[in-house]
């Protein structure tokens, strides 16, 4: 059977499979230190004072928007260019969901069109750092700041991701801008811990709030044991309405060991996209993804926009590297387009059109740390000569 390549892959080392086994020959393989290791240690990597590890990016961002209360009749702005957890987790909490269209360069919310739909029912933001790129946070945390509202930075894509601003570098997940920022550790992020999630803040409140949601809302205190009343330590009190989403010590265990390599993951992945860059500038018929001058992207995604001409469109594309053993993949379907989003607010092509000519031609194309050189090669000459042919 031939190989095939896709858009992207999580990569193992040996030393990653020995943290894991070291765990499952532990007696304690459920959840315990090694999980809040893990939650700081992303935390201190990415400039933030607390961390808190989850069972995967959608707990992390449902976490999020619990502890900053929002509920019935509250709304929530986002952007409709994501993955439709991010929309989900606002709807979890009772709260309505409100799309903003995209820059058509960076891809992530537009800061400029904001504000037109703020008013006295928002209580949220939360722009997503999409492929990597960082939204731009100083200018919503401004916006958000004039209106007395919250923001929380969907970094899914973006740890390892830097931007500047007023002379300062900043990665994504520092707390400078932001109330919270959620990331995912799924299988094809940049580090993995199979399924799982961190969410990072500088509040002190916040992080107490958090701490406890992930764990039914139940809190285990010395204060709560007692001689005089006969109570021992197995006391606990559940003092809110919680959620079980808590992180395995081995899966913790797999994120500290992978972390150590994210440097290294993300130098690998900016050497393939220079390469793609500099052999696919010259193809008219292609649009190559942009990066702000302030920006360090980690790019999560490599996606290939097909511009519009009268030869071939995504489609085409799309089953020629199907046909060519790849397996392709198209980031994201416009979340209103989805029918439980169109039937709950009645939203149809045409509302966001910047995020739909977006969706109308792009590809995702391979992009991962363990992709060979021949294989980066291969994907290049293999795309030259797709075009190559229709002339």
């Amino acid at each position: 059977m031939t190989k095939k390549i896709p858009y992207g892959k999580h990569q193992l080392e040996n030393s990653d499979i020995e943290a894991m086994v070291e765990v499952l020959k532990s007696s304690s393989i459920t959840q315990g230190e090694i999980v809040e290791d893990f939650g700081q240690a992303v935390a201190d990597y990415s400039g933030a004072k607390y961390g808190i590890a989850v069972s995967n990016g959608t707990a992390a961002l449902h976490l999020a928007v619990a502890a900053l209360d929002v509920g019935p009749g509250d709304e929530v702005i986002t952007t409709p260019m994501t993955f439709c957890a991010t929309a989900n987790a606002v709807l979890y909490q009772g709260g309505e969901v409100k799309f903003v269209d995209i820059d058509q360069n960076t891809l992530n919310i537009d800061p400029n069109l904001l504000e037109k739909d703020i008013n006295e029912k928002t209580k949220l933001i939360i722009p997503v750092d999409f492929r990597g790129h960082p939204a731009a946070l100083p200018e919503i945390k401004e916006i958000a700041d004039d209106n007395n509202i919250n923001v929380i930075e969907d970094g899914s894509h973006s740890i390892g991701s830097d931007y500047m601003h007023n002379g300062v570098r900043y990665k994504c997940g520092n707390g400078a801008y932001v109330d919270f920022c959620t990331f995912s550790f799924h299988a094809v992020k940049h580090i993995t811990t199979g399924e799982g999630g961190v969410i990072l803040t500088d509040s002190p409140e916040l992080y107490r709030k958090v701490f406890l949601l992930r764990k039914h809302g139940i809190d285990r205190r010395e204060e709560m044991f007692s001689e005089k009343m006969r109570v021992g330590s197995w006391k606990y009190d559940m003092e809110s309405l919680g959620f079980n989403y808590r992180m395995t010590n081995f899966q913790a265990a797999l994120g500290l060991s992978q972390l150590k390599r994210i440097e290294q993951y993300k130098t690998r992945r900016r050497e393939i996209v220079n390469y793609y860059n500099e052999r696919l500038a010259g193809i008219n018929e292609f649009i190559l993804p942009y990066e702000s001058e302030n920006v360090n992207s980690n790019f999560h995604l490599y996606t290939l926009r097909v511009n519009e001409n009268p030869r071939f469109d995504r489609y085409d594309f799309f089953n020629f590297l199907l046909s060519e053993d790849y397996l392709p993949m198209v980031h994201y379907i416009p979340v209103h387009l989805l029918s439980y989003y169109k039937n709950r607010y009645g939203h149809k092509k045409g509302d966001f059109p910047i995020a739909e000519k977006y969706y109308d031609q792009t590809i995702s194309i391979p992009l991962y740390p363990s992709l060979s050189d021949s294989e980066v090669e291969k994907v290049v000459e293999d795309i030259v000569d797709f075009v190559k042919k229709l002339y």
